[in-house]
């Protein structure tokens, strides 16, 4: 049953961030949804089905932006692994918390990824990548994420889905 859940929300995670999410930009910057899903998913359920779901979500990602491929599968991958430590290590249901999780983990997912890409030798400029990019997409992604938070807690409680 997770499995199909987590399905239905990166399908509808995908439409979004490719038709609604464009025209809902903060001073040009987008939420990354798909990195949006992995790290609530990740926080607030202990679901073993997440790295497979964060995998698929990033190369989905890939393919509709850069397209070089796996680089945000492998940074979404690695992100949903300290989503999952942060959920059962720090996260006490708080919005506010929840938003400077995805804060770091949002940092950390640019990181990963600009570091793929420069070593992939995309001719990425690192720092100017990270300064104009990469951290104002972590704010924006922290603004949208009590609205994720919520949707996803919402969700649970409408289909019930048991903890493993």
């Amino acid at each position: 049953m997770k499995a199909l859940v987590l399905t239905a929300i990166g399908i509808g995670s995908l439409w979004l961030q490719l038709t609604v999410v464009p025209m809902l930009a903060l001073f040009g910057y987008q939420p990354n949804l798909m990195l949006l899903t992995v790290i609530v998913i990740g926080v607030l359920w202990l679901e073993p089905w997440l790295f497979l779901y964060a995998v698929l979500a990033g190369l989905a990602f890939d393919a509709f932006s850069h397209g070089i491929l796996g680089v945000y599968a492998f940074s979404f991958f690695g992100v949903s692994f300290l989503a999952r430590w942060a959920g059962v290590m720090l996260y006490e249901n708080s919005l506010l918390l929840g938003a400077a999780i995805v804060f770091g983990l949002s940092l950390v997912e640019g990181l990963l990824s600009l570091t793929l890409l420069q070593l992939l030798d995309a001719g990425v400029p690192w720092w100017r990548w990270l300064a104009a990019g990469v951290l104002p997409t972590a704010v924006v992604n922290a603004v949208w994420s009590p609205l994720v938070l919520l949707a996803v807690g919402r969700l649970e409680r409408l289909v019930r889905l048991p903890e493993p």
